[in-house]
């Protein structure tokens, strides 16, 4: 039976389809992507992902490439999502491990204040002032993990960050 077959009774609910469907694209996928990560770990882990997102959604596919181009571009995806979730936990812990002597001591008076004024805010002023100017996350990210416009992130890490300097007496002077 051809993939177009099987991709036409996969799309129509048929389990045993989609199943034999995956099982013979399963470990060209897997090799690609031991060669691009060099991690069999990781790509075991990216190929499971890859067919899970293919799953969801085979409704979508529609042939204008070969089945197996459609599954690298999942994978490719996949990996360069992880690259990017790996960047931000390196960086996230680069800063933590800059700020981690500061908090060994008792927090300064000046820090205290910029905690309390920073609870403070509504959590939906300050959850993105902190994902910004903290984690450095970028406006787009912030309004999906939201799911808010990219505008209201914008307004409400700028008026966070002004009632944050009021509070603190460092008006905009």
């Amino acid at each position: 039976m051809g993939d177009l077959d099987l991709i036409r009774r996969a799309q129509r609910g048929d389990p045993a389809a989609l199943a034999a469907l995956l099982q013979q694209h399963y470990l060209p996928v897997k090799k690609y992507l031991v060669t691009i990560a060099f991690d069999r770990g990781l790509a075991e882990d990216l190929t499971q992902e890859t067919m899970i997102r293919a799953i969801q959604r085979i409704g979508q596919f529609q042939g204008r490439s070969r089945f197996s181009t459609w599954l690298m571009t999942i994978a490719t995806r996949q990996y360069l999502d992880w690259l990017r979730r790996e960047k931000r936990e390196r960086q996230a812990a680069a800063r933590v491990a800059d700020v981690q002597p500061l908090w060994q001591a008792p927090p300064s008076p000046e820090v205290q204040s910029l905690m309390a004024a920073l609870q403070a805010l509504p959590r939906e002023v300050a959850l993105p002032v902190v994902l910004k100017h903290y984690y450095g996350y970028t406006y787009e990210e912030i309004a999906e993990w939201m799911e808010i416009p990219v505008g209201t992130v914008k307004s409400r890490v700028f008026n966070g960050v002004r009632t944050l300097r009021r509070e603190l007496g460092q008006d905009e002077a």
